[in-house]
């Protein structure tokens, strides 16, 4: 009978721990900066509360668009990363734009050629900013709510 117990209790032990592990992981997070995707408003790049990308780690999106910094070359929110961009963001340089410019990428409190960089390589590349796991990803106001 003692036995029986036993062998009862290691086995709804073992069944819980199974169940238990089971929803595990159920939220990926793809870029491990422990944000899970479906809220992360950069979802490649690290900029979460764990993982950083500059001093962008605290989800950091100064034009209120879905897009975090690191990923919204798209300064002028029109849709696209293009040389309009890179424009406003060589005149935000130029200018010493500080912390809560848009066109601080890497959330460093200042526009350099750093963030120049990054916009060129949007341009370059996808030509679109994100990904964002947020729905409302390119509306402004975008809240994560």
């Amino acid at each position: 009978m003692k036995r029986n117990l036993i062998a009862i209790g290691c086995a709804a032990m073992l069944a819980f721990g199974l169940s238990f592990g089971s929803f595990a992981g159920a939220s990926p997070d793809s870029d491990s900066d422990g944000v899970p995707d479906a809220y992360d408003n950069c979802v490649d790049t690290p900029n979460g509360p764990t993982g950083a990308t500059g001093s962008c780690n605290a989800q950091e999106d100064y034009d209120n668009d879905g897009y975090g910094q690191p990923c919204d070359a798209d300064v002028n929110n029109d849709s696209g990363c293009g040389f309009d961009d890179v424009q406003q963001t060589l005149v935000a340089a130029f200018a010493a734009a500080g912390a809560g410019s848009v066109e601080d990428l890497n959330c460093d409190l200042g526009v350099g050629f750093d963030d120049v960089q990054t916009v060129l390589i949007c341009a370059g590349a996808a030509g679109v900013p994100g990904p964002s796991g947020l729905a409302c990803a390119g509306a402004i106001p975008c809240s994560a709510q």
